[in-house]
């Protein structure tokens, strides 16, 4: 299966019949014998086409798809290869390699996928304008990594003090907490994490509970419940749900936000900031844990599920045909073109080398790399330690580059990913399936509830979710996390 996103121009080829189609005939096809066939589908569409494709018996040897739980389900009815003992005849690097995602393609005994390892698992980060602070003399701290930190109380004094402050000459009302409605306020989780009790968060609880229901999770809504009512965010927050985050980017460009939770992979925001301010200097922190041990999400160390349709008629080949992917000189292929003719390593620098138009038509290699993203199953990201250099790069572009990298980097400290249930689904989670009340959801109102009803409120919240069914739904999530760790 190859993704055919309708992106491929005249002299590249077609994504299936292109010069890095050839490389990997020449390369692993040639030396075992196999002929290699791309099969296209649609990017628009390929749950539908894989869909379609597994109910007619015609899917490729090698299908994929980010949704685990189609692929896990077609192996639970028996439309896949069980890969256990093909990985450990034919595939001795992806179980060096992909050791730490292998058990998210088991489901009760049986591997129905390779799961592909996820490079960078930061989900939010914290972001400060430290181009401010050392106007104020306030000296940011790095722990031990180099990474950089703050305490809640050093955070609630600086907002209150930039509340009275223009640092930008803007004439406007600073509001220093920059929050955002859309995902119900989700982004501001990284401040909510600061107050988890560690300590008293249990396995159980951290697998089988909603974060609302944890220790500490309470005391770090009322936090952001009462710097809201001091006034230190926009009051009308919650309405800007669009997600390009219309109303705060605005505010973040004009230079009206100190501080802000945000995704670590994107922010547009700080881009439009760089391009009105060249002096701005946005960087990534984290909040350290009022109880001590630091806390927060990041994603499951996943990326593509990787399957073999029962219907394949030499899974081994399939299964060389990974094992190949996942060396990581082959892999390093994909994500960068040859060593010494696309670019050098210096130390843990990828500095791409530059080539005129015509340099590159009369080389035997090609420069145009617009597929070989989706060669790279395996592997979602970069797992090498490499960093792009940014040498020749315009300022903005150069600055937004290290912002994503050390955001990443900052938003793993302390990171917990889900627990995997195997995707296994209980009775009352099918029961109850569009029908709970949310309880995340209910955050932008808590945020902005006034002080003395904030207890009342939140207490409600999960009151009606656990009397609307979710105390069911909670017993047998429970039960299934102990049937599980005791399969272990």
């Amino acid at each position: 299966m190859m993704y055919d996103r309708g992106n491929t121009t005249e002299t590249y080829g077609s994504a299936t019949d292109n010069y890095w189609t050839h490389w990997v005939q020449k390369e692993f096809g040639d030396p075992n014998n196999i002929t290699v066939t791309f099969v296209p589908v649609p990017r628009s569409q390929d749950a539908e086409k894989v869909n379609t494709l597994m109910a007619g018996d015609e899917a490729p040897d090698i299908i994929f798809s980010y949704d685990s739980n189609m692929i896990m389900q077609f192996g639970k009815d028996g439309g896949l290869v069980e890969l256990s003992d093909l990985i450990a005849q034919y595939g001795p690097n992806l179980q060096e390699n992909l050791a730490e995602t292998m058990s998210y393609g088991q489901s009760e005994g049986n591997q129905w996928a390779i799961v592909a390892k996820r490079a960078d698992v930061g989900w939010h980060s914290m972001y400060i304008r430290k181009d401010w602070l050392d106007d104020t003399g306030y000296t940011l701290q790095t722990d031990a990594d180099g990474i950089y930190h703050m305490s809640i109380d050093d955070f609630t004094d600086l907002l209150h003090q930039f509340k009275d402050l223009d640092p930008s000459g803007q004439g406007s009302e600073m509001f220093p907490l920059g929050l955002i409605g859309a995902w119900d306020a989700g982004l501001a989780d990284t401040i909510i994490k600061a107050f988890i009790d560690t300590p008293q968060l249990t396995d159980e609880m951290h697998a089988c509970y909603n974060d609302m229901f944890w220790p500490g999770y309470k005391e770090g809504v009322r936090y952001l419940n009462q710097l809201y009512n001091e006034g230190m965010a926009d009051p009308d927050f919650m309405v800007d749900t669009d997600t390009s985050y219309t109303s705060f980017n605005g505010l973040l460009s004009n230079g009206r936000i100190l501080a802000f939770g945000h995704d670590a992979a994107e922010v547009t925001g700080v881009k439009a900031l760089y391009e009105t301010d060249s002096d701005a200097e946005v960087v990534p922190f984290y909040l350290d844990n009022v109880n001590g041990e630091q806390f927060n999400r990041v994603y499951a160390p996943t990326g593509m599920y990787i399957a073999v349709p029962a219907t394949c008629k030499n899974p081994e080949n399939a299964i060389k045909y990974l094992d190949w992917l996942s060396v990581w000189d082959n892999a390093k292929v994909f994500h960068y073109g040859f060593e010494g003719v696309h670019y050098n390593l210096e130390g843990d620098m990828v500095v791409t080398i530059p080539y005129t138009d015509e340099e590159k038509a009369a080389s035997e290699y090609d420069f145009e790399r617009i597929t070989v993203g989706d060669f790279m199953l395996v592997y979602n990201g970069k797992p090498y330690g490499y960093k792009d250099s940014t040498e020749g790069m315009d300022e903005v572009t150069a600055k937004m580059k290290k912002l994503v990298y050390d955001a990443f980097i900052a938003a793993e400290v302390g990171g917990q990913a889900d627990y995997y249930f195997q995707g296994i689904k209980t009775e009352a989670d099918e029961k109850y399936a569009g029908l709970l009340p949310g309880l995340t959801s209910e955050l932008p109102s808590l945020i902005t509830c006034k002080p003395e009803e904030f207890d009342a409120a939140y207490d409600k919240v999960l009151q009606d979710w656990l009397d609307a069914g979710g105390q069911e739904v909670l017993d047998q999530k429970i039960a299934l996390y102990n049937e599980l760790e005791a399969a272990k």
